[in-house]
């Protein structure tokens, strides 16, 4: 009896739930379903547009950091090389060009001069002693020089220590 009891209530439940319409609810639930596909697509697509921004951004400060870092490496290698060209310029006027000895020597802050502690042989084959100089493309001034109380006063050492900062 039980069992009868339970199948009647069972085909019961069935008859209603097929009576209910399910014409109507699946309408409903493909628009809904389409909805949320078409907001997930869109969420998607969102986000793979702000990682090809992110990508883009990154990208150009590599770029741009790069390309500071090979600017720096081009301006220390010229003021290198031009450091090198007023240091052979010195070395070609000296007597004993082999016996030079320098030290302290940099380029001043705009790259016109290179300001150096020179020492070399004179022509009885003696050191000097360290001098300090100045060497540019169109001049050598070395201090103490003999030469300097005969010159102009803005053409001795120290008038042209103070116009290139050297010293």
């Amino acid at each position: 009896m039980r069992r009868v009891l339970a199948v009647i209530v069972a085909v019961a439940v069935l008859s209603l739930a097929a009576c209910e319409k399910p014409q109507q609810r699946n309408p409903d639930a493909a628009a809904l379903a389409a909805a949320i596909e078409k907001a997930q697509r869109e969420d998607k697509e969102a986000d793979r547009q702000m990682r090809e921004r992110a990508a883009m951004q990154e990208q150009a400060r590599r770029d741009a950091e790069q390309a500071a870092i090979d600017d720096r490496a081009a301006r220390d290698d010229a003021r290198h090389a031009k450091q090198v060209q007023l240091e052979q310029r010195l070395r070609d006027v000296l007597l004993d060009p082999a016996s030079m000895q320098i030290r302290n020597q940099r380029l001043n802050a705009d790259g016109t001069a290179l300001c150096a502690e020179v020492n070399g042989k004179n022509k009885a084959g003696a050191y000097v002693g360290f001098r300090r100089i100045i060497v540019m493309d169109n001049l050598i001034s070395f201090e103490k020089d003999p030469d300097d109380i005969e010159r102009k006063p803005e053409h001795q050492f120290a008038a042209i220590s103070t116009l290139t900062g050297c010293f």
